[in-house]
This record gives structure tokens, sequence and C-alpha cells, in this order.
């Protein structure tokens, strides 16, 4: 299920990425208002209808029930459920300023846009059978919302931005077949679903915290991912043919990093579109790392995805 709305929620922030220009402050076009209310409102019922034709209703009904999912992937995935609702939120306020509206409403609305949209796939999961309410998928998707919205209310600005990076991992053979099955053969497959390769960093401006001789363009980004998962929760399973395969004796691994990373928000152009661009990408650059595993291994990466 991961991987299916991780498309849906990745090709809305690329289109939403693309917003438009800012308008005057303080003068609020009612034109413009009601195409932005009025396009978000049927995206978001297009996406959601889409994501049920092509996903739940494949599946089984069932009444509203909770599912116990907090400790699968070493909560990659709930890093991944907090990066969407603040990455959605951002453009999604850049469309309400370019309707005149102030910083602080937009802020509001854009993350209200983004909190409901990822609340009603919550609801998707909540009457299937198959999955069920996840308050681990809630609490991550509350806590990205919070993190856009609190800054945008305090500094008007991200000076604390959640971003994403990705590093194709080549598996050995006795896992390949499963994690082929899991996590797809193309890089775009690999990409959205593949949680051993997705690393979730929080970049922070430390010129912005009134360091005034660091860099503006140079940020600090500490990063969170896992490793040797061969399943969502335990390293063995089955495949289509019922044999069982058992890979415990190999630890699942978490991974703390640190690196520096480049602040995008900072460059100018001449392109009101693009600088908002900039502004709302939220996709680390590779740089050199120092890794931390929990088995005790201290790596220093030349250049990490």
């Amino acid at each position: 299920m991961a991987g299916i709305r991780s498309i849906f929620t990745l090709t809305l922030v690329l289109l939403m990425n693309f917003a438009p220009a800012y308008a005057q402050k303080g003068v609020v076009d009612k034109k413009k208002l009601a195409v932005v209310v009025g396009g978000q409102a049927l995206g978001t019922a297009a996406s959601i209808y889409v994501l049920n034709e092509a996903w739940y209703k494949g599946y089984q009904r069932s009444s509203f029930h909770v599912k116990d999912d907090l400790k699968v992937w070493l909560q990659v995935d709930k890093l991944g459920h907090a990066y969407s609702a603040y990455t959605i939120a951002g453009p999604v306020t850049d469309m309400y300023r370019w309707t005149g509206l102030n910083n602080k409403q937009s802020a509001v609305y854009g993350t209200v846009v983004s909190y409901t949209f990822l609340s009603a796939i919550e609801l998707l999961d909540a009457h299937s059978a198959e999955w069920g309410f996840s308050y681990g998928d809630a609490i991550a998707n509350t806590a990205g919302a919070a993190l856009f919205l609190g800054q945008e209310l305090a500094w008007e600005e991200q000076r604390i931005q959640l971003k994403f990076s990705f590093h194709k991992v080549n598996y050995e053979p006795y896992y390949r077949d499963n994690m082929n099955r899991l996590f797809g053969t193309s890089l775009p497959e690999q990409l959205l679903k593949d949680y051993n390769g997705q690393t979730y960093w929080l970049s922070v401006s430390v010129h912005s915290f009134g360091v005034e001789w660091w860099p503006k363009w140079l940020n600090v980004a500490v990063g969170y991912g896992g490793e040797q998962m061969y399943g969502a929760f335990f390293n063995s399973w089955k495949d289509e043919d019922g044999n069982y395969y058992d890979a415990n004796h190999v630890p699942r691994l978490r991974q703390w990093y640190i690196a520096p990373d480049i602040n995008l928000s900072v460059i100018n152009t001449k392109s009101a579109l693009l600088n908002s661009f900039f502004d709302r990408l939220t996709i680390k650059i590779p740089t050199p790392t120092l890794e931390f595993r929990s088995d005790g291994v201290v790596r220093i990466h030349p250049i990490y995805f």
C-alpha cells in the first residue's frame, strides 16, 4: 500500500511545486481564490477516487478498525508520512499566497489541505479489511504538518526543512527475489517503495538562527534510515510457491547521519515561479556524510545519496 500511496503523493507534490507567482499581499483576488479552492478540491477528490479504484477496490471492505503497524520498517515508513504532509503543505501554501492571502492565512489553509488529503487516505485504510487505521501514520502526518505550520507561524520561513534522499540497494541473490517482489525492479518503483534505500533528513539553516558568520547557503542536516530489512516486521518470508525463507539471523539496522546540505531557498532568480520551486524543493543534495549504525559501526561516505 505504501508504494501506491507514495506514487500519488509524489505526483501531487511535483504538480504543486510549480505554484504560481505571489500576488500583491493584502489584496485578495476572489477569482483566483475560487480557482485554487475549486482546483484543489477537485484534484483531491479525483486522486482519492482513482486511488480507491486502483487499489482498495480489490480488497474486502470492513467497518472502521485499527491496525498497529508502528514497528514496521523500523519506522522509516512513518517518516515518509511526515515527509508527505510537510512537502505537500508548502506548494499549496504558495497557491493561496498567489490569491493575495497573507502568509499566515496561506500557511494555515495549505497545511489543512495537506493534512486533509492524507487523512482521507487513512480513512480508506480504516475501512479496508486488508489494512486498518494506523495511529502511527496519523501521528506522523500530524508531525509533518505541524513542522511546516509551526515554522510559518513563528518565522514565516522554513528554517528546519524535512528532506528526502535515496540510494539503490544491491541485494544478495538469496534475498533478491523477495526484494524485487516487495520493492520492484525498476528504479522508479524502488525509489518509492524500497525503505532500505530511503533516508529522511532534518536540514537546519544555521544562519537563520542568528549565526551571522555562517554561510546562508550551507545547512547542517541530520538523517535517519534503515538497512537489512527484508520484510515489514521480520527478516523471514514465503515466496509465491509457499516456500519459507528465514533470514532472521541478519540484524535489522538503524542508521543515523550527519552531513552538510545546500539551502536551495536562498537562490534568487528573476523568475518568481523558479524561486518558489527552489523554496519548496525538499530533496537532499548528495554531500559527504558521516553514518552511525545501531551495530556500532561508523562509516564515512565521500558522497551519500
